[in-house]
């Protein structure tokens, strides 16, 4: 797994050794802290795992003993959770009511880590603030020379990432009277709030804007690492009070334990969690309906093979959705991709009887061949702007690092292209 941002830990910490294993001495404070604080609040803390270090992914969690499908991973108690509760219970809660304005639940957490961050040692939520990362590498830091390198589509996702955080730190900035709050630490914290939540519904409030993001912090909880294949069940529970994951997985003693983020690509890992996968199953090339400012698209493609009845074709594939998820993978070509191009390959008297399609008939000989060659047409394009990103990168790269990550996301597009070209030859 390739780590940077929020898995790209701090090694120079003061390290003791448990069980055969380094970890800093602010974890241990947090395992001791969780229990006390469990235990203060009427809990039992129950939690098979420990932090860990291991060489291939650095911190993580490590069960203390074999685990099977179905067994409890961990239960976070709900005066545990920092939730969007926590935050107008607090200081911030009374400045929100004072100015009557309304935040989103992750302006709200942010503005609360901040809070307690800055209080230090006095804060209660100390233990949990002191393991979280100094720095964040994801989307809020990138370089320009690092941007450079960005396939147009990684671009295009920061972009508008960039452009939401940035909204939402001009809304908070002068929160706290006669006192900005700087850009950096609201980065921090919003990073923080962004790559470590988990969903928690809350009761609404007429202080919170609502947006539809359903989160709340769970200390400890956030230490475990991400794996495509790993099978977990996770929820608040109401019956016992407290934040639940089972595994869905067996695990031997001593093993890291994983959960899965959600079956996210390589370009959402890097922007939203400052890493990548090698080989990771989500991983497709997004290939462009129509384009405006360019031609590197199917609709492009198909008018500069003189493709007739666009018009009508084109009201065919938009009513029936089929220009939306048009991705290629290491299987080829999606399946709404194959239908555009043949449909687009139709004529007349075939688009009249367009449905046939749907059940992979064949239309015709005439037909499979101008498929083919509106996809070679728009995979041409997509490939030499590939290849034109690889020559950018000064080779070799230092591993964890952004450039090394986004070189790896390069070369995996450039697979995919070059297995779909195959199987349109």
């Amino acid at each position: 797994m390739y780590r940077y941002g929020r898995t790209k830990r701090t090694r120079k910490r003061k390290q003791t050794r448990e069980g055969g294993i380094f970890v800093s001495t602010e974890l241990i404070s947090l395992c001791k802290w969780m229990k006390v604080e469990s235990n203060k609040h009427g809990f039992r803390w129950k939690c098979h795992l420990c932090p860990a270090h291991f060489s291939d992914t650095g911190r993580g969690m490590m069960t203390k003993s074999r685990l099977f499908p179905g067994d409890l991973l961990i239960s976070i108690p709900r005066p545990l959770l920092i939730t969007v509760e926590t935050a107008l219970s607090s200081e911030i809660g009374e400045q929100v009511k004072c100015q009557n304005v309304k935040f989103t639940r992750q302006q709200l957490l942010s503005l609360f880590l901040l809070q307690e961050k800055n209080k230090g040692s006095n804060s209660l939520w100390h233990p949990y603030i002191s393991v979280l990362p100094k720095t964040l590498e994801t989307f809020g830091n990138f370089s320009l020379r690092e941007m450079t390198l960005f396939p147009p589509r990684l671009q295009i996702a920061v972009k508008s990432r960039m452009a939401d955080m940035k909204q939402a730190y001009m809304e908070v900035r002068n929160f706290w009277s006669g006192e900005e709050i700087e850009y950096s630490q609201f980065l921090w914290a919003w990073f923080c709030v962004n790559s470590r939540s988990v969903f928690y519904r809350s009761a609404g409030s007429e202080f919170v804007r609502e947006d539809g993001n359903h989160l709340a912090l769970a200390p400890y909880l956030d230490l475990l690492n991400h794996s495509v294949g790993a099978q977990e069940e996770a929820g608040y529970n109401q019956e016992s009070g407290c934040y639940e994951i089972y595994t869905g997985d067996t695990y031997r003693k001593h093993n890291q334990v994983f959960i899965s983020y959600g079956n996210h690509d390589n370009y959402h890992l890097l922007v939203e969690y400052g890493f990548t996968l090698p080989d990771n199953p989500n991983d497709v090339f997004q290939v462009e309906y129509h384009q405006v400012r360019t031609s590197y698209d199917v609709l492009n493609a198909a008018l500069s093979l003189g493709v007739d009845n666009m018009e009508k074709k084109k009201e065919i594939i938009q009513q029936q959705s089929f220009h939306r998820q048009l991705v290629c993978s290491m299987e080829g070509m999606s399946w709404n991709l194959l239908l555009v191009t043949r449909i687009l390959a139709m004529n007349w008297t075939e688009l009249e009887q367009w449905k046939l399609v749907l059940t992979g008939f064949a239309m015709s000989d005439r037909n499979n061949t101008l498929s083919r060659q509106i996809a070679r047409t728009f995979l041409t394009k997509y490939i030499k702007q590939n290849q034109d990103l690889i020559t950018k990168f000064d080779t070799p790269l230092s591993p964890n690092t952004v450039e090394f990550m986004v070189f790896s996301i390069v070369q995996t597009e450039r697979n995919i292209l070059q297995l779909t070209w195959t199987s349109v030859t």
